[in-house]
């Protein structure tokens, strides 16, 4: 178990907090001068990541391009044998058997990004029955530029998009505030880069600060990660440094990712801010760093602080999902944000 000391802010005003889960566990700690209360919470998060649900179907004539042939060639060659479905029904049991209140997935549940795929992932998702569930898609759901808003349209019970498509996503359950940002943009084949641009990164900036001042436990959530060298340049966010510069000056409490196919955990540059990877939750155990796995997270409210503990959950070669060694608990305290009280 790995101990950290981080932050250093005021406790937050959670007045109005109500629970809408049986496994939230409330309990008063003090009374402030307005009369108001602050409180004791859990909230269980599952997060995984890049399951690349088997193909369906081949493109129809209208969706053949050049990158999708050169993935095509790539699924059916090597990819296909990686990622099957029994280690993602062994992620998904486990997961239900965490009965989390929450569910983050940070994209890629396509492969070639096919109008058949994203209506396949619409079933799978509607079958798995979740709680509240808050999706960003991954740069194989932009692997080329068409049109989308069909797509987008099968996927709105989870993407929690607004009017505005360009504003992160957010799904708020208790004191727990999920920011999707969009980071699957069309790439030139051999590239699979990210971008987040401008505009939403300014809405993105804005967001975390009106949630930082409600008291909210802010978990950013995107694809690509958001640091270097966790993957190739040609894989990366080309508006990285941006990013990173909107998380140091607006704060947030955890940053979950995916892309990589790795579990990680390493911090913003600057900062103290956690931010966790993942691997494919649909990739065979064959090698102890890939192998399909999530993170179960549990976020407590405490005197002051937020208890951020995060178990890596990772299939073994016996077929069995386990606590992971390399990685394993860690517990992130940190001061909640400041509010006017």
């Amino acid at each position: 178990m790995h101990m950290l000391q981080v932050g250093a802010f005021a406790p937050a005003r959670l007045s109005g907090i109500k629970s809408r889960s049986a496994l939230v566990t409330y309990c008063t700690l003090a009374a402030l001068l307005t009369g108001e209360l602050i409180f004791l919470a859990s909230v269980h998060i599952a997060h995984f990541s890049d399951p690349h649900l088997p193909l369906t179907s081949l493109p129809s004539w209208r969706e053949w391009r050049v990158k999708r042939v050169l993935s095509l060639f790539s699924w059916f060659s090597r990819r296909r044998h990686l990622h099957t479905p029994p280690p993602l029904e062994q992620v998904m049991r486990d997961i239900h058997q965490f009965h989390p209140d929450m569910v983050a997935i940070t994209g890629d549940m396509t492969n070639l990004g096919l109008l058949s795929e994203f209506r396949a992932a619409q079933r799978w998702l509607q079958d798995q029955h979740l709680p509240p569930t808050l999706l960003v898609p991954g740069n194989h759901e932009a692997l080329v530029r068409e049109r989308s808003a069909e797509k987008r349209a099968l996927w709105a019970p989870w993407l929690h998009m607004s009017e505005n498509q360009k504003a992160p996503s957010v799904l708020i359950r208790d004191h727990v505030a999920l920011i999707g940002l969009n980071t699957a943009v069309p790439s030139f084949p051999f590239l699979a880069t990210g971008r987040a641009g401008r505009e939403q990164l300014d809405l993105l900036a804005k967001t975390l600060k009106n949630l930082g001042e409600t008291g909210l436990c802010r978990i950013v959530l995107l694809h690509h990660p958001p640091v270097t060298r966790l993957v190739d340049k040609r894989k990366g966010l080309t508006d990285l440094n941006t990013l990173q510069d909107v998380l140091r000056q607006e704060g947030a409490e955890l940053v979950l990712h995916g892309h990589s196919h790795r579990a990680t955990f390493c911090t913003i540059p600057g900062t103290q801010i956690p931010v966790v990877g993942t691997t494919s939750a649909s990739h065979i155990a064959n090698s102890p760093e890939k192998a399909a796995g999530w993170n179960r997270i549990t976020i407590t409210a405490l005197p002051g602080t937020w208890g951020i503990d995060v178990q890596r959950r990772a299939l073994g070669t016996d077929g069995l999902m386990h606590n992971c060694e390399t990685g394993g608990v860690y517990t992130l305290n940190r001061h909640l944000p400041k509010t006017t009280v």
